[in-house]
Protein backbone atom coordinates (compact mmCIF):
# COMPACT_ATOMS: atom_id res chain seq x y z
CA UNK A 1 0.00 0.00 0.00
CA UNK A 2 1.74 3.17 -1.05
CA UNK A 3 2.21 5.94 1.83
CA UNK A 4 -0.88 7.88 1.70
CA UNK A 5 -0.42 12.00 1.84
CA UNK A 6 -1.25 14.66 4.24
CA UNK A 7 -3.38 17.41 3.88
CA UNK A 8 -4.28 21.32 5.70
CA UNK A 9 -7.04 22.94 4.92
CA UNK A 10 -8.89 26.49 5.37
CA UNK A 11 -12.06 25.61 6.60
CA UNK A 12 -14.29 28.82 6.51
CA UNK A 13 -18.16 28.78 8.40
CA UNK A 14 -20.85 26.86 6.91
CA UNK A 15 -21.55 29.24 4.25
CA UNK A 16 -18.93 27.25 2.77
CA UNK A 17 -21.24 24.48 1.91
CA UNK A 18 -22.99 26.79 -0.66
CA UNK A 19 -19.97 28.69 -2.20
CA UNK A 20 -19.31 27.86 -5.60
CA UNK A 21 -16.36 30.23 -6.07
CA UNK A 22 -12.70 29.48 -5.47
CA UNK A 23 -12.92 27.81 -2.14
CA UNK A 24 -15.86 25.90 -2.91
CA UNK A 25 -14.12 24.60 -6.14
CA UNK A 26 -11.00 23.53 -4.49
CA UNK A 27 -13.20 21.29 -2.11
CA UNK A 28 -15.20 19.57 -5.09
CA UNK A 29 -11.77 18.60 -6.21
CA UNK A 30 -10.63 17.58 -2.82
CA UNK A 31 -13.85 15.60 -2.79
CA UNK A 32 -13.47 13.98 -6.03
CA UNK A 33 -9.88 13.34 -5.17
CA UNK A 34 -10.59 11.30 -1.67
CA UNK A 35 -13.58 9.74 -2.82
CA UNK A 36 -12.85 8.47 -6.51
CA UNK A 37 -8.86 8.67 -6.36
CA UNK A 38 -7.49 7.74 -2.75
CA UNK A 39 -10.22 5.60 -1.20
CA UNK A 40 -8.78 5.98 2.24
CA UNK A 41 -9.45 3.58 5.09
CA UNK A 42 -10.07 6.52 6.97
CA UNK A 43 -10.26 10.14 7.50
CA UNK A 44 -7.85 11.63 10.67
CA UNK A 45 -8.62 15.18 10.93
CA UNK A 46 -7.68 17.48 13.32
CA UNK A 47 -9.53 20.35 14.02
CA UNK A 48 -9.12 24.30 15.06
CA UNK A 49 -12.18 23.79 17.23
CA UNK A 50 -11.26 21.48 19.69
CA UNK A 51 -8.67 21.62 22.39
CA UNK A 52 -6.74 18.73 24.63
CA UNK A 53 -6.20 19.64 28.41
CA UNK A 54 -3.58 20.70 30.21
CA UNK A 55 0.21 19.89 28.72
CA UNK A 56 -0.08 16.34 26.92
CA UNK A 57 -3.44 15.90 27.06
CA UNK A 58 -5.52 15.16 23.54
CA UNK A 59 -9.08 14.15 23.02
CA UNK A 60 -9.58 11.92 20.05
CA UNK A 61 -14.19 11.29 18.83
CA UNK A 62 -14.70 7.84 19.30
CA UNK A 63 -18.17 8.02 18.47
CA UNK A 64 -19.60 5.30 15.68
CA UNK A 65 -22.01 7.98 14.55
CA UNK A 66 -20.80 11.44 15.37
CA UNK A 67 -23.35 14.29 16.24
CA UNK A 68 -22.81 17.33 13.76
CA UNK A 69 -22.18 20.03 16.08
CA UNK A 70 -22.94 23.80 15.23
CA UNK A 71 -20.27 25.73 16.99
CA UNK A 72 -21.17 29.20 14.86
CA UNK A 73 -23.43 31.92 15.41
CA UNK A 74 -25.80 34.03 13.59
CA UNK A 75 -25.78 32.13 9.96
CA UNK A 76 -29.45 31.19 8.51
CA UNK A 77 -31.28 28.73 10.25
CA UNK A 78 -31.00 26.20 7.56
CA UNK A 79 -27.15 25.88 8.60
CA UNK A 80 -28.07 24.77 12.10
CA UNK A 81 -30.72 22.55 10.36
CA UNK A 82 -27.88 20.64 8.50
CA UNK A 83 -27.60 16.47 7.94
CA UNK A 84 -24.91 14.68 6.81
CA UNK A 85 -24.53 10.77 6.00
CA UNK A 86 -21.15 10.05 7.52
CA UNK A 87 -19.93 8.12 10.49
CA UNK A 88 -17.11 7.13 12.90
CA UNK A 89 -14.48 4.45 13.62
CA UNK A 90 -14.13 3.40 17.40
CA UNK A 91 -11.24 0.91 15.82
CA UNK A 92 -9.15 3.78 14.27
CA UNK A 93 -9.89 6.44 17.37
CA UNK A 94 -8.41 3.55 19.44
CA UNK A 95 -5.72 3.13 17.06
CA UNK A 96 -4.99 7.40 17.16
CA UNK A 97 -5.35 7.00 20.88
CA UNK A 98 -2.44 4.38 20.81
CA UNK A 99 -0.02 6.17 19.06
CA UNK A 100 -0.56 9.19 20.68
CA UNK A 101 0.22 7.53 23.55
CA UNK A 102 3.08 5.70 22.73
CA UNK A 103 4.68 9.01 21.80
CA UNK A 104 4.49 10.44 25.34
CA UNK A 105 0.86 12.34 24.97
CA UNK A 106 -2.00 11.54 27.00
CA UNK A 107 -4.68 10.69 24.58
CA UNK A 108 -8.41 10.11 25.78
CA UNK A 109 -11.11 9.17 23.99
CA UNK A 110 -14.27 11.15 24.14
CA UNK A 111 -17.86 10.96 22.01
CA UNK A 112 -17.75 14.08 21.10
CA UNK A 113 -18.84 14.52 17.38
CA UNK A 114 -17.97 16.53 14.68
CA UNK A 115 -17.01 20.36 15.04
CA UNK A 116 -17.88 22.70 12.17
CA UNK A 117 -13.73 22.39 11.45
CA UNK A 118 -14.66 18.98 10.63
CA UNK A 119 -17.93 18.72 8.84
CA UNK A 120 -18.48 21.50 7.32
CA UNK A 121 -15.14 21.40 4.71
CA UNK A 122 -15.50 17.54 4.60
CA UNK A 123 -19.45 17.20 3.65
CA UNK A 124 -18.43 20.67 1.00
CA UNK A 125 -16.07 18.16 -0.24
CA UNK A 126 -18.30 14.82 0.22
CA UNK A 127 -21.85 15.77 0.29
CA UNK A 128 -22.56 11.97 0.65
CA UNK A 129 -19.76 9.83 2.56
CA UNK A 130 -20.97 7.10 3.65
CA UNK A 131 -18.51 4.90 3.57
CA UNK A 132 -15.00 6.84 4.46
CA UNK A 133 -15.31 6.69 8.64
CA UNK A 134 -13.70 10.13 10.20
CA UNK A 135 -12.39 10.52 13.43
CA UNK A 136 -12.07 14.06 14.99
CA UNK A 137 -8.82 14.65 16.94
CA UNK A 138 -8.19 18.21 19.16
CA UNK A 139 -5.13 19.98 19.17
CA UNK A 140 -2.94 20.25 22.37
CA UNK A 141 -4.46 23.39 24.50
CA UNK A 142 -1.65 25.73 23.91
CA UNK A 143 0.28 27.35 21.25
CA UNK A 144 3.75 25.26 21.68
CA UNK A 145 4.12 24.31 18.22
CA UNK A 146 7.53 21.68 18.12
CA UNK A 147 4.43 19.62 20.62
CA UNK A 148 2.05 19.97 17.53
CA UNK A 149 4.76 18.88 15.04
CA UNK A 150 5.46 15.71 17.79
CA UNK A 151 1.87 15.15 17.28
CA UNK A 152 1.47 14.82 13.79
CA UNK A 153 4.77 12.78 13.61
CA UNK A 154 3.13 10.44 16.00
CA UNK A 155 0.36 9.93 13.74
CA UNK A 156 2.18 9.51 11.16
CA UNK A 157 2.81 5.56 10.80
CA UNK A 158 -1.38 6.12 9.80
CA UNK A 159 -0.36 7.27 6.23
CA UNK A 160 1.14 3.49 5.68
CA UNK A 161 -2.28 2.02 6.67
CA UNK A 162 -4.65 3.59 4.13
CA UNK A 163 -5.64 6.78 5.82
CA UNK A 164 -5.18 10.31 5.27
CA UNK A 165 -4.09 12.82 8.04
CA UNK A 166 -5.72 16.72 7.94
CA UNK A 167 -4.91 19.28 9.78
CA UNK A 168 -8.57 21.91 9.54
CA UNK A 169 -7.24 25.25 10.89
CA UNK A 170 -6.87 29.30 8.72
CA UNK A 171 -3.56 29.91 6.95
CA UNK A 172 -4.45 33.20 8.53
CA UNK A 173 -7.71 34.35 11.33
CA UNK A 174 -8.69 37.13 12.19
CA UNK A 175 -12.01 37.55 12.99
CA UNK A 176 -11.55 40.74 14.83
CA UNK A 177 -10.47 42.70 12.23
CA UNK A 178 -12.32 41.18 9.20
CA UNK A 179 -14.75 43.84 8.84
CA UNK A 180 -12.38 46.72 8.94
CA UNK A 181 -10.78 46.15 5.52
CA UNK A 182 -14.44 45.04 4.43
CA UNK A 183 -14.18 43.85 0.24
CA UNK A 184 -11.08 45.60 -0.26
CA UNK A 185 -7.94 43.74 -1.53
CA UNK A 186 -6.52 41.83 2.22
CA UNK A 187 -3.69 43.96 3.84
CA UNK A 188 -0.28 43.13 3.27
CA UNK A 189 0.44 41.79 6.50
CA UNK A 190 -1.95 39.12 5.55
CA UNK A 191 -0.57 38.06 2.39
CA UNK A 192 3.19 38.08 3.85
CA UNK A 193 2.06 35.68 6.17
CA UNK A 194 0.15 33.24 4.24
CA UNK A 195 3.82 33.24 1.89
CA UNK A 196 5.67 32.74 4.83
CA UNK A 197 3.51 29.42 5.38
CA UNK A 198 3.88 28.50 1.73
CA UNK A 199 7.65 28.82 1.89
CA UNK A 200 7.75 26.56 4.93
CA UNK A 201 5.47 24.27 3.30
CA UNK A 202 7.12 23.94 -0.32
CA UNK A 203 10.17 24.69 0.13
CA UNK A 204 11.87 23.25 3.12
CA UNK A 205 12.03 19.87 4.63
CA UNK A 206 13.10 18.20 7.65
CA UNK A 207 14.99 19.47 10.22
CA UNK A 208 15.28 23.42 8.60
CA UNK A 209 11.01 23.23 8.08
CA UNK A 210 10.79 22.12 11.83
CA UNK A 211 13.18 25.03 13.20
CA UNK A 212 11.19 27.31 10.63
CA UNK A 213 7.53 26.43 11.39
CA UNK A 214 8.52 26.25 15.53
CA UNK A 215 9.90 30.27 14.67
CA UNK A 216 6.08 31.53 13.20
CA UNK A 217 4.96 32.76 16.48
CA UNK A 218 8.64 35.45 16.19
CA UNK A 219 7.03 36.48 12.95
CA UNK A 220 6.71 40.29 12.80
CA UNK A 221 2.69 39.69 11.46
CA UNK A 222 2.01 36.63 13.79
CA UNK A 223 -0.49 38.30 16.01
CA UNK A 224 -2.01 40.39 13.55
CA UNK A 225 -2.74 37.13 11.32
CA UNK A 226 -3.17 34.85 14.68
CA UNK A 227 -4.74 36.57 17.44
CA UNK A 228 -4.51 32.93 19.08
CA UNK A 229 -2.73 30.46 17.27
CA UNK A 230 -5.53 27.39 17.34
CA UNK A 231 -6.07 27.90 13.88
CA UNK A 232 -2.77 27.51 12.81
CA UNK A 233 -1.67 24.73 14.88
CA UNK A 234 -3.33 21.92 12.50
CA UNK A 235 -0.61 23.08 10.28
CA UNK A 236 1.94 22.24 12.12
CA UNK A 237 -0.05 19.22 12.99
CA UNK A 238 0.59 18.55 8.80
CA UNK A 239 3.83 19.39 8.64
CA UNK A 240 4.55 16.55 11.54
CA UNK A 241 3.07 14.15 10.02
CA UNK A 242 4.16 14.91 6.80
CA UNK A 243 7.94 14.13 7.40
CA UNK A 244 10.20 14.78 4.63
CA UNK A 245 7.74 14.83 2.08
CA UNK A 246 7.72 18.60 0.46
CA UNK A 247 4.34 20.44 -0.26
CA UNK A 248 2.20 21.74 -2.90
CA UNK A 249 -0.09 24.94 -2.61
CA UNK A 250 -3.54 23.71 -3.26
CA UNK A 251 -5.51 26.68 -3.13
CA UNK A 252 -4.62 30.45 -2.57
CA UNK A 253 -7.48 33.00 -1.93
CA UNK A 254 -8.09 35.75 0.70
CA UNK A 255 -11.06 37.76 2.27
CA UNK A 256 -10.10 40.72 4.39
CA UNK A 257 -8.05 39.06 7.37
CA UNK A 258 -8.34 35.43 6.64
CA UNK A 259 -6.73 33.38 3.92
CA UNK A 260 -8.02 29.83 2.46
CA UNK A 261 -4.80 28.47 1.47
CA UNK A 262 -4.64 24.74 2.46
CA UNK A 263 -1.46 22.52 1.06
CA UNK A 264 -0.96 18.91 0.51
CA UNK A 265 2.14 16.62 0.88
CA UNK A 266 3.36 13.43 -0.70
CA UNK A 267 0.92 13.95 -3.38
CA UNK A 268 1.91 12.28 -6.97
CA UNK A 269 4.37 13.98 -9.54
CA UNK A 270 1.50 13.89 -11.84
CA UNK A 271 -1.65 14.30 -10.36
CA UNK A 272 -4.37 17.14 -11.42
CA UNK A 273 -3.94 19.79 -9.62
CA UNK A 274 -6.49 22.88 -8.83
CA UNK A 275 -5.98 25.35 -11.75
CA UNK A 276 -6.43 29.04 -11.25
CA UNK A 277 -7.59 31.76 -13.50
CA UNK A 278 -6.55 35.19 -12.66
CA UNK A 279 -10.07 36.82 -11.62
CA UNK A 280 -8.80 35.23 -8.17
CA UNK A 281 -12.75 34.37 -7.31
CA UNK A 282 -12.63 31.11 -9.56
CA UNK A 283 -10.53 28.02 -10.84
Amino acid sequence: MPKFPVFFISHGGPNLLEDQARPGHFYSWLGNYLKNELKPKAIVIISAHWQGEGREGVFVDTSEKPKLIYDFYNFPRRYYEEKWDHKGSPSMANRVIDLLNKSGFNAIGQKYGNDHGVWVPLKRAMESNPDIPIVEVSTLAHENMQMHIKMGEALAPLRDEGVVIIGSGSAVHNLNQLWTFGNGPSPRFVVDFDHELEKIACDYVDQERKEKSSELNKHPNFRKCHPTAEHLVPFHVALGAAGNDKGKKLLEDYFSTLSWSSFGFGLPTDIKLPKYDSSKTAF
